[in-house]
């Protein structure tokens, strides 16, 4: 090229450049030299012909891999980069039709590579691979882990037809949550068309509802204490009642125990450990809470005088699986815990409304499962 010509192709490039970034943006057209994303069937792509307006525009790339082009007809595109795409579209159009053809191609849709996320992530479901993506970023499209993700998480990778060695339906690797948020390389695999990333639920779970900062379920992975507990949880909200901080655990046969623990002063008594499926209840002050087949089950303020009817209706009234004639009132006091049982049906069905016990500061109501 001699220098008198350089500065016309110079600028030729440039209005090229112009024209392509105002039909793709900028930052697609900065990829394009760039992107390794294999082109397949259903993807849609996006072709620009320098000076051939009649021929830009999306295509589809049809179940057999080829990409419909005018002039051309069916142009194998599948398994292709859009550099490959667009060096063979150019050398077909300069063959017969254009003299020094200018061709960009960039996937408009990218709809032909998807994986499934499944498990304990944000928004769990299908995505489609835009490029070359790792383990840890579909699961940060997916929203991120829940809190009651487990340790590890399943790469299932379906196999590969015409690959020696593989064996019949799929390949499952466990990867290991914490080297992965660690970024240890050998971990984050590059996920291919089909993969599934499974995230399982932690085998063992408790739960720390009220007056803490970040309320829900979290992985019972190691000794916890009821301490150790609200400290994961964000630790304690400045209208709580550290002193009346309540233990709730499940027994084999579905009755539900209550411990008292206090968690105010210089010494707070949280070494209780806990056990699968404890609840962890810290209360605001002049609290009462509802827990078991109720349909919004928690901590409740008790700003006035409140009834076991009222409370129960106040906390969305009972589910479809709920005993009303079994409910219990667990109550603590100087000389210890009292279990009251009310049968709701006396209240409700024959109009008893004596039986409507009044609540008192930091009762719990807890509605069992029917048994039938």
């Amino acid at each position: 090229m001699s220098a008198e010509r350089s500065p016309l192709w110079i600028g030729r490039w440039i209005g090229v450049f112009a024209i392509v970034a105002c039909l793709f943006g900028v930052s697609t057209v900065a990829r394009l030299f760039a992107d390794e994303y294999r082109i397949g069937s259903g993807d849609v792509v996006r072709v620009v012909v320098w000076g051939q307006d009649n021929l830009n525009g999306d295509y589809p790339v049809d179940a057999q891999g080829f990409l419909p082009f005018p002039l051309l007809g069916r142009v194998p595109a599948r398994g292709l980069t859009t550099l490959e795409l667009t060096g063979r579209l150019t050398e077909l159009l300069k063959k017969d039709y254009l003299v020094d053809p200018q061709v960009m191609v960039n996937v408009r849709e990218y709809l032909s590579q998807k994986v499934q996320v499944l498990g304990e992530t944000e928004k769990p479901g299908l995505f489609y691979l835009t490029g070359p993506t790792t383990v840890t970023e579909i699961v940060a499209r997916a929203g991120g882990l829940t809190k009651t993700a487990g340790r590890y998480l399943l790469l299932v990778r379906p196999s590969r037809d015409g690959q020696p060695g593989m064996p019949a339906g799929s390949v499952t690797r466990r990867l290991d949550i914490e080297r992965l948020r660690a970024g240890d390389p050998s971990e984050n695999e590059l996920l291919e068309d089909g993969d599934k990333v499974v995230v399982p639920r932690a085998q063992l779970v408790f739960f720390v509802q009220g007056e803490v900062v970040r309320s829900g379920a979290f992985p019972l992975d190691r000794e916890t204490t009821v301490l150790d507990a609200v400290t994961i949880a964000g630790g304690l909200t400045d209208k709580a009642a550290a002193s009346n901080v309540r233990l709730i655990r499940r027994k084999p046969d579905g009755t539900q125990e209550t411990f008292p623990v206090s968690l105010a002063g210089s010494a707070p008594d949280g070494s209780f450990k806990l056990e699968d499926g404890d609840t962890v209840v810290v209360p605001r002050g002049n609290a009462y809470f509802v827990f078991g087949e109720i349909k919004k089950p928690g901590a409740y303020q008790l700003d006035r005088p409140m009834s076991i009817l009222e409370a129960i209706v106040i906390a969305g009234g009972f589910t479809d699986k709920a005993a009303p004639g079994r409910t219990r009132i667990i109550r603590s006091g100087p000389g210890g815990q009292q279990t009251i049982t009310v049968d709701m049906n006396d209240i409700i069905k024959r109009g008893q409304r004596e039986k409507a016990i009044l609540l008192q500061e930091n009762d719990v109501v807890v509605v069992p499962e029917s048994f039938f």
